[in-house]
């Protein structure tokens, strides 16, 4: 088999180009890159992992919300606009209920917000708004 010495030049002009690396600037690059993804990865993990622990608590805080938001509705009250705070117990645990009736426009009808807690006077995990209207009678 001979060799030109055109096929030459290809073939050392192959290996030149082939044996070529990284340079520290593109190497600098991709590993930054691959910080900022794996960091925002990270902390999306971290975010649904809260959201995952947290969620039986928020759906027991809103069944404690709603009973006690149609049990207003089934009595067929009709409560004067103010606040209460109470508790309830469900699931083993103490809820501490907050509820607020307030007048609306239409003078049949009576807006009822209920907010459950785990603690007294802490943020509230749900709010659960609804309305009364007046009883007929």
């Amino acid at each position: 088999m001979t060799i030109t010495v055109e096929s030459a030049r290809l073939i050392a002009a192959h290996k030149r180009g082939s044996s070529r690396g990284f340079t520290l600037l593109e190497v600098v690059t991709a590993l930054a890159l691959l910080a900022f993804s794996l960091a925002a990865l990270w902390k999306g993990l971290e975010q649904s992992t809260q959201v995952a622990q947290g969620l039986p608590a928020r759906i027991v805080a809103r069944w404690v919300a709603q009973n006690h938001l149609v049990m207003r509705q089934a009595r067929e009250e009709w409560p004067a606009p103010r606040t209460l705070r109470g508790t309830e117990k469900m699931n083993g645990q103490t809820w501490y209920w907050t509820e607020r009736v307030e007048q609306t426009d239409e003078a049949m009808m009576r807006r009822m917000t209920v907010e459950v807690a785990t603690a007294a006077r802490s943020n509230p995990l749900v709010s659960v708004e609804g309305y009364l209207a007046r009883p007929r009678r």
